[in-house]
């Protein structure tokens, strides 16, 4: 009778027992392969799951996804004892550790967990979304504790909860609340954005750049995460870093005025006078009446000067 293969526990870190490795197909003989499934609570497969094979010792990492029937697989792995983490949207993260031998076929079988959520009708939760639209962040925030006090697991408590710290300029326990609503959901775009800003306001630059660098990665299309990281790297000085984010915010967001503005900016740090007045005028041609407008002509003129 065939064995069952290892099921990861979220609940736990631990070390993985592994299965004997299977018969070992004609050409692979000498091969170390990993391969699994990753499955929710209800035994259904998790596409796009992924995972994160690291080797402590040599600084050596792999990463795999799950295909649409939850299965992954990795050949030609160097054996030793990794740390492997788990991650997919909605689900929690999970961390252990396992052990792939030498010319061995290795067989996973992980169990992802859902988040504790709040059920629909939690007044606190109901009154804080209220109240945090009425702009009554003080009062919102209060209901938000209450939420991540009865349910300590809810990404959803932690982040509203955040932002109106944040919406407070209360920066430290904002932070801190948007960091375990991260922690929580480590796929949520939306709570990254959020721990950026909080960083950056902050002053933790390095670590405001981490954050949106990780939003880019989940979502390489949103304009609003290359703006954010090139405003990050201004900040840094690292001016080329910055055009080539304000440029690429540009391209997936024509319309982005503040953009052109920022792309502006830095490509004057860069003395590329030619892109910094077509980004300028780009800016007047979508924002003619804002409130750095006539700043920005009087800078168009003095590029107009140095170009000739």
């Amino acid at each position: 009778m065939r064995k069952k293969a290892l099921v990861l526990s979220t609940l736990v870190v631990f070390a993985l027992v592994l299965l004997p490795p299977l018969r070992p197909q004609p050409g692979l003989a000498q091969e170390t392969v990993v391969q699994g499934v990753v499955i929710d609570e209800a035994g259904k497969p998790v596409k796009d799951a992924r995972l994160t094979l690291l080797d402590p010792g040599m600084g050596l990492k792999f990463v795999l996804k799950t295909d649409n029937n939850g299965k992954f697989i990795k050949v030609g792995i160097p054996p030793t004892t990794y740390k492997v983490t788990v991650e997919s949207e909605g689900f929690v993260t999970l961390e252990s550790e396992a052990r792939i031998r030498f010319g061995m076929r290795e067989n996973l079988e992980i169990k992802l967990k859902k988040p504790v959520s709040v059920p629909e009708k939690d007044e606190d939760m109901a009154a804080g979304s209220d109240l945090f639209r009425a702009g009554k962040y003080d009062e919102a925030g209060e209901r938000f504790k209450k939420v991540v006090d009865k349910f300590p697991s809810n990404y959803e408590g932690y982040f509203n909860l955040g932002l109106s710290y944040l919406r407070k300029k209360e920066v430290d326990p904002a932070v801190a609340a948007l960091e375990k609503a991260a922690e929580i959901n480590p796929q949520s775009v939306e709570s990254l954005f959020a721990l950026g800003e909080g960083y950056f306001a902050k002053g933790e630059s390095e670590k405001a750049l981490e954050s949106f660098s990780r939003a880019i990665a989940l979502n390489p299309e949103s304009p609003l995460a290359h703006y954010n990281v090139g405003l990050v790297f201004y900040k840094l000085g690292k001016n080329e870093e910055a055009l080539a984010a304000f440029e690429k915010a540009v391209e997936l967001k024509p319309d982005n005025a503040s953009a052109h503005y920022q792309a502006g900016l830095a490509a004057i740090r860069l003395q590329s006078f030619d892109k910094a007045l077509k980004s300028f005028q780009e800016f007047l041609r979508l924002e003619p009446n804002a409130r750095e407008a006539d700043q920005v002509r009087t800078m168009i003129e003095e590029l107009k000067k140095q170009i000739k």
